[in-house]
């Protein structure tokens, strides 16, 4: 189920970053593994966001498992993907990568302090089938189980987490707003709440 070309195990940081003008951005994350592992990932808008919404929903989760044990007995009815080597936060590569992002994967561990990342090759994706277009939503596409190998695995603490999710809902919201995708993250990001403070017109 779990499988990668590069494990970098426990990362330094991984920082959400944006290019150009709004309306012409481009989006990337910066990864500082143990020197001198080190990757430049090229992602769409939509995966940024949905990568957040779906890390924000998983510490969510977690929290509440910790604070209500009824919550305990949903855990089977959910699709979230566990990871329990606590070896993986080692890492194996030393390399320094860059490619555009494909497909995504997202699992709680090693352990309760972790989460782990699964970073997929578009080129490689579209070269081993050809035909495949994925049509689920960006914060869908992290809840079924990973197939094939990624091109890139690696581990967050959970409070990196958080600071990464703030970051990169910022990021979301901060361009020209009047798209579907910069209200939902305005509002994901606490900036604007339609109940209260703001409305959308639809």
């Amino acid at each position: 189920m779990y499988s990668s070309q590069h494990n970098f195990g426990l990362v330094e940081t991984v920082t959400p970053e944006s290019l150009g003008m709004p309306g012409k951005r481009v989006f990337r994350l910066l990864i500082d593994g143990t020197p001198p592992a080190a990757a430049t990932l090229w992602l769409e808008k939509e995966q940024l966001y949905g990568l957040s919404m779906a890390v924000k929903r998983m510490i969510e989760n977690e929290a509440l498992k910790k604070s209500d044990e009824e919550t305990q007995e949903m855990e089977e009815d959910t699709e979230i993907l566990r990871l329990d080597d606590p070896e993986s936060l080692r890492g194996n590569s030393s390399e320094i990568l860059e490619f555009k992002v494909g497909r995504l994967g997202l699992a709680v561990g090693p352990g309760s302090e972790h989460f782990t990342l699964f970073f997929h090759d578009e080129q490689e994706d579209e070269e081993a089938d050809p035909g495949s277009e994925s049509e689920e939503e960006p914060e869908e596409s992290f809840e079924r189980e990973m197939q094939g190998t990624a091109k890139l695995q690696l581990s967050l603490k959970v409070t990196q987490s958080e600071e990464f999710v703030t970051k990169s809902l910022e990021l979301c919201a901060s361009g020209r707003g009047v798209d579907a995708l910069s209200r939902h993250a305005l509002v994901a990001s606490g900036k604007v709440d339609p109940n209260r403070n703001g409305h959308f017109n639809h």
